[in-house]
Parts: C-alpha cells; sequence; structure tokens
C-alpha cells in the first residue's frame, strides 16, 4: 500500500513538477525513514531511535487542523497612518483612508478572531510530517497560495510513502491554485525563496500570510524566527505614487539643469582605483575612528554620508566626496546645517537619479547614479543614451548604500566602511556625538528615536549585539548582496556596529595603506569624474519629457478602474481583482510603459496589501465584503486622481516644509 501511494505520488511529480520528481526517484534517507507503528504509518529518527508522532500521525493532524481553523495564525503588513501628511501626499490620502476602514474592523472584531475560511489567500505550513494535516487543509480549503516547508529532505521523502499527493497536485491543477515547495530549507535560502514567489504572485498573496506549525524541531524553528524577524522586509521598499513622481521629476530637472549621470563601470578609467576609499557614516563608533581618518587623509578619498559631513566637520576633517540619498526637498535644508556653504563648495556631491535638484545645486561638481526600480531607470535605459547607463540595484536605503554603489560604480576597488554602524548597542548612542543630532553642549536633539530601533538583533561586526530595525537592517543586507556582486572588488568593516557579510573586519589599527600620498587628489577627482559621467542636459531632458507618455499613463489608469467598476460582490471575485490588477501592472500589453508601472507599482502594492487584509480578517464576511467595497472605492478614486497629478508634476519638482528640522533651527538660534 505504501508502496502503491509512493508510486502515485511520484507519477503526479512528474507531471507536475519534474524537479520534485527527479530529485527523489533514486532518494535513499540517511536519518529518518518510515515505519509501521501498532499498525499507522510513522516516521522514526534512527539517529535518535525516536519516533516524530507518539499517537497516530492522521488523529494528531486531524486534532491540529480542527484546532487551526478556529483560532487561524497569520502574519499580516502594517503600515501607519500618515495623519500630518507635511508633503501632500496623495497616496498618503489614500491609504489613511484605507487604515480606516481596518481600524474600524479591528475594533468591531474585539478579541474575536476570523475562523479559517473556505477561500485562502495564502499558507504557509511548516513541517511536513506525513502530510496529512496537508491532505485535510488542501481538501476543506480553496488555497490560492499553499508554500510547504520542509528543512529535512528525509522528512518529505517519506511523505511520498503515506501523503495523498496525487490527489494535493490534482486539487491544485483543477482549480487554478499555486503550491510552492521549499525542501531541504536553510534559512536564508527560505526566506529569498519565499520573496523570489512573492515578486512572481503578487506581494498581496504575502501581506496577509496563514502559518501552520506541523511539528517543532530545532531547523523548523530557525525558519519560523528566520520568517518573523525579516516578515517586514516584504513590505519595504515598494515606494509610492508621489515618491515615484518625484523621482522623475527630480532627475529630469537635474539633467536639465546640467548634472551629469556617472556611465556605467565598464566605460570608465579610474587612475585612483586602487586607493582606498573611505566610506564614512554617522555611527557612534566614528567618534573612535577619528585620528585613523585624520592620520590617512591625504593617503585616501574620504567619502561622508549624509549628516556624517556633521560630525566630520566638528572634528575637522573636510571630506574630499559628500553623499545624500534621500529625494525630499527637506534635505536641501538640512545641509544648511552641517557646515558653512564654502565648505560645501569645495566638496563633490554623489547621489541617485532621485535626489532633489536643489540639493545638487548646493555643490560645483555633482554626479548623479541611475538608481534602479524606480521610473525614472526605464526611462534612461530605453533611451537613445542607454548603452552609455546601467542601472544601480543597491543604492539605497541608506547613504551608505549610496557611497558604495557609486564608488564601485566609478572604478575604485578598496572600499572602507568607517562609522556605518546600522544599528547601535543597547543604551549606547545612536549617532556620532559630534553630529547634528546633539548640540554643542552633549545633549541630544531627539530627533531620533534610539529607543525604536531594538527589535531587531544583529551580529556585531568585532563581537557583541547591536540593536536596530528592518530599515537598517535591510541597509546591512543590501550591502551584502552589493558586495556579493562585485567579488573582485575589496570590503573592509572598521566600524563597531553590525557585521556585514563580504566586508572584512578590520580593526583601524591594523591598516596600512601602502599606495602613499595622493597628489593632487582633488584636482585628480574632478578629472575623474568628468571622464566617468555625461551630461544630457536640454536635448536629454527633450527626449526623456516627450517618452512620459500622458494618454498612455491615463489609458492604464481607466483601465484599472474598469476592472474594480465590473466587479461581482464576493470573496473570490475580490481577491481575483487583486490578482487581475497585478497581472495588468506586469504585462506589457496592458501597462505599455515600464516607466508607468514603476509610477504606480508601490501605491498599488500598499493598497492592495490593505484590501487583502480587510478581505480576511472581518469576523462576519459580509462586514468583510463591505470593507472591501468601501476601501476599493478609495482606491479607485486615487487613480482617477493620479491621472491629473501625473501630467501636471511628472516635471515639476516636489517642495514641502517639515517640522523634523524644528529642533535644529531652534538649536541654531543665537542664545
Amino acid at each position: 500500500m505504501l508502496w502503491q501511494q509512493f508510486q502515485n505520488n511520484m507519477a503526479a511529480f512528474q507531471q507536475f513538477d519534474p524537479n520534485v520528481y527527479d530529485f527523489f526517484k533514486d532518494y535513499e534517507p540517511k536519518r529518518f525513514v518510515v515505519d509501521i507503528v501498532d499498525g499507522f504509518p510513522n516516521i522514526l529518527d534512527i539517529e535518535e531511535n525516536e519516533y516524530l508522532y507518539n499517537y497516530p500521525a492522521y488523529l494528531i493532524a486531524r486534532g491540529q487542523v480542527d484546532s487551526y481553523k478556529d483560532e487561524p495564525k497569520s502574519a499580516g503588513a502594517a503600515f501607519e497612518m500618515n495623519d500630518d501628511n507635511e508633503a501632500g501626499f496623495i497616496h498618503s490620502d489614500t491609504l489613511n483612508q484605507i487604515l480606516k476602514v481596518l481600524v474600524n474592523r479591528v475594533e468591531k472584531n474585539g478579541d474575536q478572531v476570523r475562523k479559517l475560511s473556505k477561500l485562502v489567500n495564502s499558507l504557509m505550513v511548516f513541517g511536513v510530517g506525513c502530510g496529512y494535516h496537508i491532505e485535510l487543509l488542501s481538501i476543506e480549503h480553496d488555497i490560492k497560495n499553499l508554500y510547504v516547508i520542509e528543512p529535512e529532505l528525509d522528512v518529505f521523502y517519506a511523505s511520498l510513502f503515506i501523503t495523498n499527493w496525487a490527489q494535493v497536485l490534482e486539487k491544485v491543477e483543477r482549480c487554478d491554485l499555486k503550491i510552492h515547495f521549499s525542501l531541504g530549507a536553510e534559512q536564508e535560502s527560505f526566506f529569498e525563496e519565499v520573496r523570489r514567489q512573492s515578486d512572481l504572485y503578487g506581494h498581496y498573496n504575502i501581506a496577509k500570510t496563514y502559518g501552520f506549525i506541523h511539528y517543532h524541531a530545532e531547523k523548523i524553528s530557525a525558519l519560523t524566527t528566520e520568517f518573523k524577524q525579516r516578515y517586514a522586509e516584504f513590505i519595504q521598499g515598494w515606494g509610492f505614487f508621489d515618491d515615484a513622481m518625484m523621482a522623475t521629476s527630480h532627475m529630469l530637472t537635474s539633467i536639465k539643469q546640467g548634472v551629469p549621470m556617472v556611465k556605467k563601470r565598464s566605460l570608465n578609467e579610474n587612475p585612483l582605483s586602487d586607493y582606498p576609499v573611505l566610506v564614512i557614516g554617522n555611527g557612534p563608533s566614528l567618534d573612535g575612528l577619528v585620528e585613523f581618518i585624520k592620520a590617512h587623509q591625504d593617503k585616501a578619498i574620504i567619502v561622508s554620508c549624509g549628516t556624517a559631513l556633521s560630525a566630520l566637520y566638528q572634528y575637522g576633517i573636510i571630506p574630499d566626496i559628500h553623499c545624500e540619498q534621500e529625494r525630499t526637498y527637506p534635505i536641501a535644508k538640512q545641509i544648511e546645517y552641517y557646515c558653512p556653504p564654502e565648505v560645501l563648495d569645495n566638496l563633490i556631491l554623489w547621489g541617485p537619479s532621485t535626489l532633489h535638484p536643489d540639493v545638487y545645486a548646493k555643490f560645483p561638481l555633482k554626479v548623479m547614479g541611475l538608481k534602479g526600480a524606480e521610473p525614472t531607470a526605464p526611462l534612461i535605459m530605453e533611451s537613445s543614451v542607454s548603452e552609455l547607463f546601467e542601472v544601480q540595484p543597491f543604492i539605497n536605503p541608506t547613504v551608505a548604500n549610496t557611497a558604495s554603489s557609486m564608488a564601485l560604480a566609478f572604478g575604485f576597488n578598496n572600499i572602507y566602511l568607517l562609522g556605518v554602524d546600522l544599528g547601535h548597542k543597547k543604551g549606547g548612542s545612536h549617532h556620532s556625538a559630534k553630529s547634528m543630532y546633539y548640540t554643542q553642549d552633549g545633549d541630544d536633539l531627539e530627533m531620533y528615536d534610539s529607543n525604536a530601533v531594538s527589535d531587531l538583533e544583529l551580529e556585531g561586526n568585532f563581537g557583541g549585539v547591536f540593536h536596530t530595525d528592518s530599515f537598517f537592517g535591510g541597509s546591512r543586507r543590501t550591502l551584502e548582496y552589493l558586495i556579493a556582486g562585485y567579488p573582485e572588488q575589496n570590503f573592509y568593516n572598521l566600524s563597531d556596529g553590525a557585521l556585514i557579510k563580504g566586508a572584512v573586519p578590520t580593526p583601524s589599527d591594523t591598516v596600512t595603506f601602502n599606495a602613499g600620498v595622493i597628489e593632487n587628489k582633488k584636482e585628480q577627482l574632478c578629472s575623474i569624474m568628468a571622464n566617468c559621467s555625461h551630461a544630457g542636459e536640454e536635448p536629454l531632458f527633450e527626449e526623456l519629457a516627450n517618452d512620459l507618455d500622458y494618454d498612455g499613463y491615463e489609458a492604464f489608469c481607466l483601465a484599472l478602474i474598469d476592472a474594480i467598476d465590473n466587479l461581482e460582490r464576493n470573496s473570490e471575485a475580490y481577491l481575483e481583482l487583486l490578482k487581475q490588477h497585478f497581472l495588468m501592472l506586469i504585462d506589457d500589453k496592458v501597462c505599455l510603459r515600464n516607466h508607468h508601472y514603476q509610477t504606480l507599482k508601490g501605491t498599488v502594492l500598499h493598497v492592495q496589501a490593505m484590501l487583502a487584509r480587510i478581505l480576511f480578517e472581518a469576523v462576519d464576511e459580509q462586514d468583510a465584503l463591505d470593507d472591501f467595497a468601501l476601501a476599493a472605492m478609495y482606491y479607485k478614486q486615487f487613480l482617477k486622481d493620479s491621472i491629473s497629478y501625473y501630467k501636471e508634476n511628472a516635471l515639476k519638482p516636489h517642495y514641502y516644509d517639515t517640522k523634523w528640522l524644528a529642533p535644529l533651527e531652534e538649536s541654531a538660534k543665537p542664545k
């Protein structure tokens, strides 16, 4: 009987997923094997001489599933309301309205939890075991995306003799469902695989995800911990409509004003390529590296990252290059508090293509890098000068990411990270004591809430534990991706902060630079910046402005609106709308311009994430349908409003004032 089940399952996998079939057709287990105990299938750990189940596996699974249905556990995307909305973003107005629908629903639910509905958007099952729970869940529910995670290959192999996988796979095919296998998964590969799946099938699927843990083991605990700690990464970096509009208007304005863009690395010649580049962040460990910087300033290229310039200036260090990353206008005002304007006049500025043109205007010599995942990237890469440039995918989220990416683009080979802490020790300072976050007397201006940055723990570069949040944790991981993409270049981490894989932990007292003093450093750097960049100015601006295609954007938004207008009023149709809009976004026959996709993508993802939660979290299904219809109305209004906003603001830089700078302004007043 077990052998017949195995043959049936393998035949099904041969048709449905040949990779699984090929891997397991001649597989030989080493630790976990199928055994029969009191007439029931079980799985024996031959190393520990222990059975996975101490009771018939089917009865355990039945009890687990019944209990889970009553109180299902889930993870959901969460966004904060932007009630102030200082910048006047229409994205924030829309999301605020939808979030209020969700908040009202949470209040109405009270302590009640919705039982697992017949229709399930996304379910992650940790642990296969004998697999009866997977059979029960898939038969009794329509699971649009079923993730099957089993770190022990032996255990999954055992399930091929027990679980009716053929029946599960038949329903998946018949009902147009999706099943994703993560077998033999390690922590890192598991999370990245789930991320890839969400990219392929829509982030709204992961924005409301149910989780079912079948059995407890060290490897499964590691996977669930990894998922919980990194879940926020699924909903980071999406951007939003107004953000995308700033990217477009800022880059086009900067091009028109003559700001050049760094060319692809392969086109650049850099006579200083092997000299060290010190990328200096504003972490608390910067204070202990000041003397090292001073001692080596004439032998290295010094790059200040954002507010680190304020600390370096206080220490009497003037960098060669300054770097900024944020696209919003207040950065142009913030820079005024770093140092006197005559200091800025002697610096080279690096920034992404999204940086506000008023920031570039403060520096006589500046170069921008083509930031990825923005509408500006396809605009450039589909233009007449595309062969000159390459997209920089790892240029954000922090200024350290930007500086490192730009240094590589210019052809520098040896990058040293100083004060790039990306976290802080418990109870310790959150930035350099000399930076703009503190008064000259050392008082904290409370512009940065260090208490909030404590939900994640990271291994230290020189040992110890550092506390961070998902934003700086994401910066660390993006740096690791960048470093991995340049195996022939060298990265060294001198910071007493978070460990960054690929950057060699290097105490400053062990560093020696053998290349000697850089002669005429300013002149050489200016020459490199000029030779390694291209300024398109008016002709390129006109070409890109013509490619904005206002009519095409309007037609696409109207197609999305039409899909909302033709909705049937039921859960299946509402979930199908999310899928339909996702497919329309990525279909180049519907969304004719890639930069239109990048413009709308961020807000659509935010809205879809909240719509998924609204659909599945109301205790009463009718409430869910009513709330979804209301939220969809706000979504539809956003799409309408975005049409006129796109036409009116695609070439207009965005300006607004912020209260965030108030402590700086107050501290700068004469006493």
